[in-house]
């Protein structure tokens, strides 16, 4: 079945990708769905495309996405979650700005653990695919980690949310981590942003706060490239969202060491 899971897992992101670039700067209604938040009817159109493929087949599945939310009562999970972020990225999509791509990942709900994940950035006709063991890809070709091994050469990654307490900590925590690594970067799509870790294009990314259809695919991405994914405690991350470091396996205690130090 991770087999199947893996293939409607690419289906899915490609479909959600589809929808998704062909409103891209196009006239679009944008609305607020809170502070700092926004929607595009394009989001809402692609989640729905990604479920239908999800349910077409695994009708007895779980959803979890960023725009209708879980499809199930907290009492009575399934087995199997599909976290779905049909558009990551939102701000920059509707600014027209090159940055945002479409999360499909599958979750054991028992042992808390991602099982397939891909992820589709239609604009650069990109699509990152991974499954528990077999390794991670970038259309069709293996992908790893960088090798970096000190801060001090390192190019990290972050994003700063929507919750004001939140981004005014990110912010504040960006300029102690920048004089300690060679670059910060901002993208404005944190599942690019961790799958460009799992490419080897960012060494590091961390954040304080993120949800689950944030977080899933880019930490197997990661993972299955021979990276790590902790909370800022060292323990395993990826499945339940919160907050998230990730590096290679040399660079991941000297990042939690400098986050918990600069916090």
């Amino acid at each position: 079945m991770l087999a199947q899971m893996g293939r409607v897992a690419e289906e899915s992101a490609r479909a959600a990708g589809a929808v998704a670039l062909s409103g891209f700067r196009s006239a679009m209604e944008v609305r607020s769905k809170g502070r700092n938040d926004l929607v595009t009817e394009f989001d809402t159109a692609a989640e729905d495309k990604a479920v239908a493929v999800i349910k077409r087949h695994f009708p007895e599945h779980g959803i979890l996405a960023e725009e209708s939310g879980a499809s199930y009562q907290e009492h009575d999970t399934p087995r199997y979650l599909w976290a779905i972020d049909p558009i990551d990225g939102t701000h920059n999509y509707a600014m027209q700005l090159p940055y945002w791509c479409c999360s499909v990942a599958v979750i054991d709900s028992v042992e808390k653990v991602v099982l397939a994940a891909a992820v589709c950035d239609p604009l650069h006709e990109e699509t990152f695919l991974a499954m528990t063991g077999k390794g991670a890809f970038l259309n069709g070709q293996p992908m790893k980690v960088a090798a970096l091994n000190n801060l001090e050469d390192a190019t990290f990654a972050f994003d700063i949310g929507y919750d004001p307490e939140i981004s005014g900590r990110m912010l504040s925590l960006a300029s102690r981590v920048q004089p300690q690594v060679r670059r910060v970067r901002l993208l404005g799509s944190a599942v690019l942003a961790l799958t460009y870790v799992a490419a080897g294009r960012f060494d590091a990314y961390y954040h304080l706060n993120l949800n689950p259809w944030d977080i899933a695919a880019a930490s197997l991405l990661i993972k299955e490239a021979g990276g790590l994914v902790t909370d800022w405690d060292g323990m395993p991350a990826g499945a339940t969202g919160g907050d998230v470091a990730a590096a290679n396996p040399t660079l991941q205690p000297q990042l939690l060491q400098m986050l918990r130090q600069a916090e």
